[in-house]
C-alpha cells in the first residue's frame, strides 16, 4: 500500500513533467562549457518555494541527474568538458569524435551515464535508511561532529589547497555567524545598527553571488568564441550495441562502484570519480596502450563513474544530513527552506518523503537516459548557441530570482558582497566547495555545538562523553594532518627517486 502512495506521488503528470523539463534545463547548464549544475539548481531555487516538496524534489533532481550527464556532449565533441565530472571523458571521447565516431562516443557515454546512475540509485535505497537508522540515536554532540568531520573531509580531499579550503570555511561559518543568534535568540551579531540583517544572508543569495553570476564575468571575455564541433549523424535513437554492451560491463561495474564511494565521501565529486575509475580501468586493461587513442572503456569507465555519485552524495544527504557534494549542499539548502530538515529525523518523521525522494533518483536516471539517446543530435547543437545572448538572459533569471525570494532589494545589494568573495576567492585559488558547504553546515553546526554545551556543561565535558561524536571529531583532527604527513612522505619519495 505505502509503495503504491510512493508511485502515485512520483508517476502523477505534474511530477513527471517537473522532471522532465529538470533533465533538459539540467543537460542544457551540463553541456555548455561555463555552466554548470550547481548553477542550474540555485538558479531554479525561487521558483521551488511556489511548489510542495515532492515536485520541487522533482525538478531539483532532474536538474541534478541532467547537468552531471549533459557535460559529455562538449566533452566529446570540443574536448571542453560541460561540467568537472566530464574532464576525464575528453582523454577517448575527443579522440574517437575526431576519428570519425562522434556518434558512438555520444551513445557511449549516454548508457554508461545511465548504468552509473542506476547503481548508485540503488546503492541509496539500501544504504540511506540503514545510516539513517543507526543516526536516530544521535544527540546535538553527534550532530555537531558529523558536521564537522563533513567539513574537515572537504578541505582534506583539496591537495594542494588544504589550508585555504580551510579558510574559506572559516569564512562561510563566519558569515553565517551574522543575526539572530541561534538556540536562545536574544544576542543580535554583527548587523552594525542595520535590522535588515538581522534575518542573515539568504542562502540562495550566497549561492547565486558565489556561483553563478561570477561564472558569467569569468566567460565574458570569451563571449563571441565559436565553437566548432565534430559532425553528429541523423539518427532518432543513440544507443550502443549488445556486444559493446556485454564487452564494457565489467569496466561499467568496477567504475560505478568506485563512483558512488567517492559521491558519499564529502568533497570529493564527480571530477575526481572520473578521473580515479579511468587510471582504474587503464590499470586493469589488457590494452592499456589503447587509452586516450578513442579506446571504448574509456568512455564507459569515466561516464559510469561520474554518474554514480549524485546517488553516492545523497546519501550522506538523506541519512546523516551532510551533503556529499556541492550540489547536494545547495538541494540541502532547498530541502531546509521548504520547512524540511535532511538527516536521520527525516526517515522517522516523514518516511514518505524520504522515501518519494530516492524513488525520483530512480526516475530520473531513465527519463534522463531516453532524453538522452533520442535528442543527442539536438543537444549538439546547443553548445553553438552565441554566449552574448545566452549570458544576458542568464543574469537577469539572477536578479528576478533574488529579488523574488523576499521581495527585498537588500538581497540585490548584498549578492555583490558575495560576486565580490567569489571573485577574490577563486582568483586566489581558495576553493569555493567548502565556502559553500560551511553556508549550508553553519547552522547545524552552530545549534547543535550550543545544545552540546548546555546539555554536558562545557566543552571538555563534551570531549569526555563516549559517542561516536567524539569519534566524529577525533577525525576531524587528525584525517587532515594525516593526509599532510602522507603527501610529504609521497614527495620525498619522489625527490628520493629524482636524486
Amino acid at each position: 500500500m505505502e509503495f503504491l502512495e510512493i508511485l502515485s506521488n512520483v508517476l502523477n503528470p505534474q511530477c513527471i513533467l517537473l522532471i522532465i523539463a529538470g533533465v533538459i534545463i539540467g543537460n542544457v547548464f551540463g553541456c555548455i562549457p561555463g555552466l554548470n549544475g550547481p548553477i542550474a539548481v540555485a538558479l531554479i531555487l525561487p521558483i521551488t518555494f511556489t511548489l510542495e516538496v515532492i515536485p520541487s524534489m522533482a525538478l531539483i533532481m532532474g536538474i541534478y541527474m541532467g547537468s552531471i550527464s549533459g557535460g559529455l556532449v562538449s566533452a566529446i565533441l570540443l574536448k571542453i568538458p560541460g561540467t568537472a565530472a566530464s574532464v576525464a571523458t575528453t582523454f577517448d571521447g575527443y579522440p574517437m569524435a575526431q576519428n570519425g565516431r562522434a556518434t558512438d562516443a555520444l551513445s557511449y557515454g549516454a548508457f554508461a551515464s545511465f548504468f552509473g546512475g542506476i547503481f548508485s540509485a540503488i546503492v541509496l535505497l539500501l544504504l540511506a535508511p540503514i545510516l539513517a537508522n543507526m543516526a536516530i540515536g544521535f544527540g546535538p554532540w553527534e550532530f555537531f561532529g558529523t558536521a564537522i568531520l563533513a567539513l574537515s573531509l572537504v578541505c582534506s580531499m583539496m591537495k594542494g589547497r588544504r589550508v585555504k579550503a580551510f579558510i574559506a570555511v572559516a569564512i562561510g561559518l563566519l558569515l553565517k555567524t551574522v543575526g539572530m543568534s541561534p538556540v536562545d535568540g536574544v544576542a543580535v551579531r554583527y548587523t552594525f545598527g542595520n535590522y535588515m540583517l538581522e534575518n542573515g544572508f539568504n542562502l540562495i543569495v550566497v549561492i547565486i553571488g558565489v556561483f553563478a553570476l561570477p561564472e558569467i564575468i569569468y566567460n565574458v571575455g570569451n563571449i563571441h568564441a565559436k565553437e566548432k564541433a565534430a559532425k553528429v549523424d541523423k539518427r532518432w535513437i543513440f544507443i550502443p550495441k549488445l556486444r559493446e554492451i556485454k564487452e564494457n560491463l565489467g569496466v561499467m561495474l568496477q567504475s560505478s562502484v568506485i563512483g558512488t564511494v567517492i559521491g558519499i565521501l564529502p568533497g570529493m565529486g564527480g571530477g575526481a570519480a572520473g578521473l580515479i575509475s579511468y587510471e582504474q580501468a587503464k590499470r586493469t586493461s589488457k590494452h592499456s596502450e589503447k587509452f586516450g587513442t578513442g579506446y571504448e572503456p574509456g568512455i564507459f569507465s569515466c561516464e559510469s563513474a561520474n554518474n554514480a555519485t549524485s546517488g553516492g552524495a545523497l546519501v550522506p544527504m538523506l541519512a546523516l544530513g551532510v551533503p556529499g557534494d556541492t550540489t547536494t549542499a545547495i538541494i540541502m539548502g532547498a530541502i531546509a527552506m521548504q520547512g524540511i530538515t535532511p538527516g536521520p529525523l527525516l526517515s522517522i518523521q516523514q518516511p514518505e518523503v524520504f522515501k518519494t525522494i530516492i524513488f525520483i533518483v530512480f526516475v530520473a536516471n531513465i527519463v534522463l537516459f531516453l532524453f538522452q539517446i533520442s535528442t543527442i543530435r539536438f543537444m549538439a547543437k546547443i553548445i553553438k548557441i552565441p554566449k552574448f545572448l545566452l549570458f544576458p538572459i542568464i543574469s537577469i533569471f539572477c536578479v528576478i530570482g533574488i529579488i523574488s525570494i523576499r521581495n527585498s532589494m537588500f538581497d540585490l545589494f548584498s549578492v555583490f558582497l558575495f560576486i565580490v568573495i567569489g571573485y577574490v576567492l577563486d582568483k586566489n585559488g581558495y576553493p569555493l566547495s567548502p565556502f559553500i558547504l560551511a553556508n549550508v553546515l553553519g547552522n547545524i553546526l552552530e545549534e547543535n555545538f550550543r545544545r552540546a554545551i548546555i546539555y554536558y556543561g562545557n566543552f571538555g565535558s563534551c570531549l569526555q562523553q563516549v559517542s561516536i561524536g567524539t569519534l566524529f571529531f577525533a577525525m576531524a583532527i587528525l584525517v587532515p594532518i594525516l593526509m599532510i604527513l602522507l603527501d610529504r612522505r609521497k614527495k620525498n619519495k619522489e625527490g628520493q627517486q629524482k636524486a
